[in-house]
């Protein structure tokens, strides 16, 4: 057992490697990450650097999840119409659901248009509850792999077990 009962979730789903930048709001996915063999989690410095690992990895013949939060999400877009949208890469994504009123600012502007930039670029999406990892685990890799693209599941505070 992984300690996060969203990443045992999604290692059943084939996701042999993460790649990200920790959020609080996923403080548990990360912890758990943390405890993975060697090669199987990359902290990387910044979120596009995380989305270019795992194409690295799915040019390799694994499966690899990028995880960050959503105000990270603008540094990958670059990364993610240039390669993986363009390549038809498939590339499941954690990514926090940031931007209520109460958040601090500067999630509170990217985190409210999340769901508008995602649709922008077609990415599909979808927000995890607490109590259904195996369901959204299996979306979120059978959409990437199905559709050769990145795949986005939004996880809330409260959603991180």
């Amino acid at each position: 057992m992984s300690g996060s009962l969203r990443l045992a979730a999604l290692e059943h789903a084939g996701v042999d490697l993460v790649a990200g930048v920790p959020c609080s709001y996923l403080m548990r996915f990360f912890a758990a990450c943390e405890g993975l063999p060697p090669g199987r989690y990359i902290a990387a410095p910044r979120e596009d650097h995380a989305v270019a690992v795992c194409a690295g990895a799915w040019l390799g013949g694994r499966l690899a999840l990028a995880a960050m939060q959503n105000s990270g999400l603008g540094y990958c877009l670059e990364v993610l119409t240039s390669l993986h949208l363009m390549y038809r890469m498939p590339l499941p994504m954690l990514v926090s659901d940031r931007g209520e009123p109460t958040d601090y600012e500067e999630h509170r502007i990217l985190g409210q248009r999340t769901r508008q930039v995602l649709d922008l670029f077609g990415i599909p999406w979808r927000v995890a509850t607490a109590g259904d990892q195996e369901a959204e685990a299996s979306w979120l890799v059978r959409t990437a792999q199905d559709g050769r693209q990145p795949a986005v599941l939004l996880v809330g505070k409260e959603a991180d077990v």
